[in-house]
């Protein structure tokens, strides 16, 4: 038999849970990050263009319109320039051959070189491919960084920046043909919009630094010591370091102006350039496995791919690949379009 007392005692407390549960307000609603923008909700005239492939592997590395590329494509035991469907130059690939392309309304125009020793032979073509003729075989050991600044076609010229020693060495050359004239450059550098020049050990935290190569002026662009600078002499991309990594990657003009934020510690730059068009960033956020967009002059971003692998850009376009070999796709995204929705 239990005691009075004890059930008493048993009744009371099943009353006080009772009234607590009663009391205690309902859990709080869990917080969910609103989903981001895609391109079309920020620039709803933006157009991305697919471009299959098919056959061999092709790799774009310049788009004349946003159906027209020309790239390099692997054929058995040749290794092919093409525009289109129009094979430029057919190269076997003993040597491991690269090819460096700088496209204008005018000329088609690339660089030849060995992957091995850097060194190759300057082509120019009409701006389709049509007659391909050399022009010069005095490039030296190129400076390449993988950005459309590797190989600058300005007016009647094509320049770019080889090593020399501990020097840095820029060439240009008239697409006619001629000698080369070179300016020297003491340290490692690279060519950014012409005609400047900028530093091209970005590993390095600290300041960096534009040259003029109009008359030699060097400006200094100081960065913090935990902090990684890369230059154009429109916008700098500043990576802010921490212990384990980057802290956050921020945008500012090179005197230091407008800095503003672009991504936190999962985001990094989709390529080496800084901006394309003088205004937007290309950033992938590592946390969310998507690839943005970042506008410099409306300070809005949106989501350009959720899928991607290879991201490239040359003049307004950007294009990333989706997809394996098997069934590769090309996507790209005229950077003209947006404008038109500003």
């Amino acid at each position: 038999m239990i005691p009075r007392d004890c059930t008493v005692a048993g009744l009371a407390l099943a009353v006080v849970a009772a009234v607590l549960v009663v009391a205690l307000p309902p859990p709080a609603p869990v917080a969910r990050t609103p989903a981001a923008p895609t391109l079309t909700d920020v620039w709803p005239d933006a157009r991305i263009t697919a471009n299959a492939v098919t056959g061999a592997p092709y790799t774009p590395l310049a788009f004349l319109d946003s159906g027209t590329s020309a790239g390099v494509r692997q054929a058995g035991d040749a290794v092919r320039l093409v525009v289109g469907e129009r094979v430029v130059r057919e190269v076997p690939p003993s040597g491991s051959p690269r090819f460096v392309l700088a496209a204008s309304p005018s000329a088609l125009v690339w660089l030849e070189l060995s992957d091995i020793t850097g060194t190759g032979a300057l082509w120019r073509a009409g701006p389709h491919g049509e007659d391909p003729v050399p022009v010069t075989a005095d490039t030296g050991k190129v400076v390449l960084l993988d950005s459309q600044y590797d190989l600058v076609v300005h007016g009647d010229q094509a320049s770019w920046a080889a090593v020399r020693g501990d020097a840095t060495e820029v060439r240009t050359v008239a697409l006619s043909g001629g000698p080369v004239t070179r300016v020297p450059l003491p340290g490692d550098h690279a060519l950014t919009a012409w005609p400047f020049a900028t530093a091209a050990a970005v590993e390095q935290a600290g300041p960096s630094e534009l040259v003029d190569l109009r008359d030699g002026r060097v400006t200094k662009v100081h960065g913090r010591s935990v902090e990684l600078v890369d230059c154009t002499p429109s916008w700098c991309r500043v990576q802010v370091l921490r212990q384990s990594g980057t802290a956050r990657l921020d945008l500012m003009r090179p005197d230091g102006t407008e800095r503003r934020r672009v991504g936190g510690k999962a985001a990094r730059p989709a390529f080496g350039d800084v901006v394309v068009l003088d205004r937007y960033a290309v950033v992938v956020d590592d946390d969310r496995g998507v690839l943005t967009l970042y506008d410099t002059v409306t300070r809005r971003s949106a989501d350009l791919a959720a899928e991607f692998g290879t991201v490239l850009a040359r003049g307004p376009f950007v294009w990333w690949s989706v997809g394996g070999n098997d069934s590769l796709t090309w996507r790209v995204l005229d950077l003209r379009t947006l404008n038109a929705s500003a």
